[in-house]
């Protein structure tokens, strides 16, 4: 039950946020007049419309609830998995697998930033920054296992920025593509990931 939650609450309820993004990713960020997300949200998790509207006045709103809330736990999840005192060939293949599983699971949220960020950035500089503040906490993340990769010697890139700018974009790579009806299961892809990343893009002998 969600009905007797405040609409600040509201905006990182996690059933609330699922719905959502379902429903975005069935009919597509703007398929639906925000009257009917509204009223489908509050039907399927049991929450109060009125509430619901006080929380979400815009369908801008609603998507960057949506946005924020997956960007905060795709970057604390593979922060919180991380072991520093392993080896970066195992600390780069177990962000790897979790960042492809995650980002599978946010799939529609991950499309939906890259819709919304360019209209924060004009109109609202400071949601843009929440988010684009935890996109390059994740980056300067990928880039310290990067560097510790180099310095033990398993990784051989020149710019380890560069290297980061490219690992990330292919985590991201994979909502062009997968389908996993196809036959290759969602670990497999991570096995596949793990290898482009770890021998192609970062240059670790096999």
């Amino acid at each position: 039950m969600t009905a007797d939650l405040s609409p600040h609450a509201l905006r990182t309820t996690a059933p609330v946020l699922d719905c959502a993004a379902r429903l975005f990713s069935e009919h597509g960020s703007r398929g639906m007049p925000m009257s009917a997300l509204t009223h489908r949200i509050a039907a399927e998790t049991d929450t109060d419309a009125a509430l619901l509207r006080r929380a979400f006045p815009t369908r801008f709103d609603l998507t960057y609830a949506v946005v924020l809330r997956a960007t905060r736990e795709r970057v604390r999840s593979r922060a919180t998995a991380d072991d520093p005192r392993a080896p970066a060939t195992e600390r780069m293949a177990e962000l790897v697998r979790g960042h492809v599983a995650d980002g599978w699971r946010h799939r529609t949220a991950i499309a939906l930033g890259q819709e919304l960020l360019p209209t924060l950035r004009a109109i609202d500089p400071a949601r843009h920054r929440e988010i684009a503040g935890l996109q390059r906490a994740f980056r300067e993340h990928v880039r310290e296992i990067i560097i510790a990769g180099v310095t033990e010697g398993h990784f051989t890139v020149d710019d380890t920025g560069k290297a980061a700018d490219k690992v990330l974009e292919t985590f991201d790579s994979l909502l062009h593509w997968y389908d996993p009806e196809a036959g290759l299961s969602l670990q497999d892809l991570g096995g596949v990931y793990v290898d482009l990343v770890i021998h192609h893009q970062l240059g670790c002998p096999r």
